[in-house]
Order: C-alpha cells, then sequence, then structure tokens
C-alpha cells in the first residue's frame, strides 16, 4: 500500500489522497465493499472502516435495527470515540433513508397487540422508567454505564427472539428510550461522538416501533450533536429534514429546532439567518404555549424562555459578540433559575466561562468554573477544558488556585 511511512502520512494530512488499488487494499483488509469504496470516495468510504457501517448503511427496518444495536453493543471502548458518524454524503444518504422509512412507517398496535412479549416488556419498561428518574438525581457517569448495560440487555433481547416487527415493537420503543437517555448522558460527560451514534439507534429503534414522530425527536438529537460538534452544514441538513415533516407551528420540536439552526447559523458566521431562526423558535413557543403539540421527549424537557435565552446567548458567542451573550445568560445562572437548565448547561457553562475570559473578566470566569465543579459531577475530560481555558491566565493567582480546585476534583 506504501512502501514509506511519509506517503501514509501525507494520506493523514490530506495532503494526498491514495491510489485507488491502496484504498482498495486498505478495504479489503477493514471488510469494506469495494461498491461502498467506489461510490463515496476518500475520506467518507473511511468511516464504515471504524465500524458504523451497520448504523449507516443498512436499511431502517426491523433486521437493520438490529443490526446497529449489535455493532454499538460490540464496540469495547465508547471513550475512544474522537469523531462523528456522520459527515459529507452519508449525511444526505441518511435523511433519504429516514424520510422514506417516515413515510412507510405503520402506526404502532395498541399494547394488547403484544401479548407474547407482555412479561418482559413490562419488566423492561419499569427499569427503564426507573432510569429515567433517575437522570436529575444520579451522577451522569453512574446511571451511563447503569444505562449503557440496560441497552446491552435490550439488545440481547431482541437479538435473540425471532419475533416480528410488530410483535417486538413495544422492547425496540424501550431501546430507543434508553439508547436517547445514553445520549444525554452522553454530551453531558463530553462524549459527543458516542452520543451522535445512540440518537442514530435510537432513531431507528422507534421508527421500526411505528414511531416516527419519536424517530424524529431522537434526529433532531443528531443535529444537536452536530452543532455541538462545530459541523452546523450537516446540523442544518439534519433540521431541514426533521422540520419538513411537522405540519403544526406549536409541534413541541419546531422551537428547538430552531433554536439549533440558530446556532449552526451562527458557527457559519451567518447572522441575519440566525436572526430568522431565533425569531421563529420565539413564535413556535407562543405557539406551543397556546396550543401544545407532539410527544415530549428528553429533548424538549423543559424547553420554555430560559432555554430559548441560553442558546440565544451561545448564538451570540459565536458569532464573536461576547458582551451580548452574558447579557443573554448571566440572569440565567442564578441558583433559582439553572436548575431548570441543566440540559442545557450542564455542558454548556465552559461557553460562559469563555465569554468572561473573552471581554477580560478573569475573575468571573473563574467563579463560573467553580460553580459548574460545584453543580455537576465533571468527568477529567471536561475538567481538562476548563483548565486549558484558563491557560493564557496561568500567572494569575485566581487561575492558580482554579488549577488546584480542578485538580481536588479529578
Amino acid at each position: 500500500m506504501a512502501a514509506r511511512r511519509e506517503k501514509v502520512s501525507r494520506w493523514e494530512s490530506g495532503r494526498t489522497v491514495p491510489e485507488l488499488t491502496a484504498q482498495l487494499a486498505i478495504a479489503h483488509i477493514h471488510r469494506v465493499p469495494e461498491r461502498e469504496v467506489r461510490r463515496l470516495g476518500w475520506p467518507h468510504w473511511l468511516y464504515l472502516a471504524a465500524g458504523d457501517s451497520a448504523l449507516l448503511t443498512r436499511p431502517w427496518d426491523h433486521s437493520g435495527a438490529i443490526e446497529s444495536l449489535r455493532a454499538q453493543a460490540q464496540r469495547a471502548d465508547w471513550q475512544d470515540l474522537s469523531h462523528l458518524a456522520l459527515s459529507g454524503p452519508f449525511v444526505h444518504a441518511l435523511t433519504e433513508q429516514w424520510r422514506t422509512a417516515a413515510d412507510l412507517c405503520a402506526p404502532a398496535r395498541s399494547p394488547e397487540a403484544h401479548r407474547t412479549l407482555a412479561g418482559t416488556t413490562q419488566w423492561a419498561r419499569a427499569r427503564v422508567e426507573g432510569l429515567e428518574s433517575m437522570a436529575w438525581t444520579v451522577s451522569p457517569a453512574v446511571l451511563y454505564a447503569a444505562a449503557r448495560s440496560d441497552l446491552s440487555l435490550l439488545t440481547t433481547f431482541l437479538s435473540g427472539a425471532s419475533y416480528d416487527a410488530t410483535t417486538s415493537a413495544p422492547l425496540f420503543l424501550l431501546a430507543a428510550r434508553v439508547a436517547s437517555l445514553c445520549a444525554g448522558l452522553g454530551i453531558s460527560l463530553g462524549e459527543t461522538a458516542s452520543s451522535e451514534r445512540d440518537y442514530l439507534i435510537a432513531a431507528r429503534a422507534a421508527m421500526v416501533a411505528g414511531e416516527p414522530e419519536t424517530s424524529a425527536a431522537y434526529l433532531a438529537g443528531v443535529a444537536y450533536t452536530h452543532v455541538l460538534a462545530g459541523m452546523p452544514q450537516d446540523a442544518l441538513c439534519l433540521i431541514d429534514t426533521v422540520q419538513s415533516t411537522l405540519r403544526h407551528p406549536g409541534h413541541r420540536l419546531t422551537a428547538i429546532l430552531q433554536l439549533l439552526a440558530a446556532r449552526a447559523h451562527a458557527l457559519l458566521g451567518e447572522a441575519a439567518s440566525c436572526t430568522r431562526s431565533l425569531e421563529r423558535a420565539g413564535a413556535a413557543l407562543a405557539a406551543l404555549a397556546s396550543d401544545p403539540r407532539g410527544t415530549p421527549c428528553p429533548l424538549t424537557q423543559n424547553l420554555g424562555e430560559d432555554w430559548a435565552a441560553g442558546c440565544a446567548g451561545i448564538a451570540a458567542f459565536h458569532l464573536g459578540r461576547p458582551r451580548q451573550a452574558l447579557t443573554h445568560l448571566s440572569p440565567l445562572l442564578d441558583p433559582d433559575r439553572i436548575s431548570r437548565l441543566l440540559p442545557l448547561l450542564a455542558h454548556e457553562m465552559l461557553h460562559v466561562v469563555e465569554m468572561h475570559l473573552a471581554v477580560g473578566e478573569v475573575e468571573q470566569a473563574v467563579q463560573r468554573a467553580r460553580q459548574a465543579v460545584s453543580l455537576w459531577d465533571l468527568p477529567a475530560k471536561i475538567l481538562r477544558r476548563y483548565e486549558e481555558s484558563f491557560t493564557a491566565y496561568g500567572a494569575q493567582a485566581e487561575a492558580e488556585e482554579l488549577f488546584a480546585h480542578l485538580a481536588a476534583h479529578r
């Protein structure tokens, strides 16, 4: 494939593209079909070699959902994921697959239609509801491990049973809920890449369960991970796909989609489009208050004016307006209000720290960092990000004290 390491280095850096023969040799080692190498091109087909083939290429049906669940359960170490599964042509291909599956999705049957798995489903539902109820009281790291274990158990049930999609729909829906919980917890732990895959699994499982609206909510979660990862174009593609299926202005997802779109436009430096999305989000919140539609889900939990203000603040920061951003966010950090924003701020308080640093308010930035550490059991990965934010201020007494404080929480 390459006689010298320097040649491989040029491939890795993007300076050159391997010859097709070399690509096919690499693909053969990783069991990626030649047709996929030719169809996707370099470097996109490499994502299939990373273990995401089932998640990205399998049909959105009963067998495809099970294969995706199995593939994720077989990952030995989720913490090593450093890239998102979706990018480039995969985003457009997946959105088309999702639209087709949504159009063909049969409505879920009533619970009485699933007597075969009634006992197992009742037991599994109790476990899932128990996990969801602990999301506000148990450390994310502890609950993440428990949820991951339950998702593996549900995968075993679905893989080992010979039930069709109709019979096993309740278990698929429960698997979707657990995968979504794993995704939310993963975000709070700084594991954006694994969260994206969990939301993709949840979207597939919910679709197979006959719940296209729930699947749409989880696809919005995929868009959220792309915003967090700094991939706004892909996020907007996913947002537009979900938005096109919503027919009522007061649908719960409309507001969150527009808030995510505002942040994506801000990352692209598109101030006017960002403003329009924020205005649409405000209109959606007003419509939601008067005539709510859509099933509540974790992504829209606590959705309201404070949630919108937080997103507006982060969008302003991405547009290079830190003082404006702080006017949106600072009031929300009052102890009486912050508890309603934990899903948003638990993993995004670092933005507030960076806002204060951007306007030269080192002492306030240190206070916010301390507040984050006191409120949440932050993993070492996120603690290091806080340390990195203060690298340029290491000589100041406040920063030195913060470094010692962060070290004590590792």
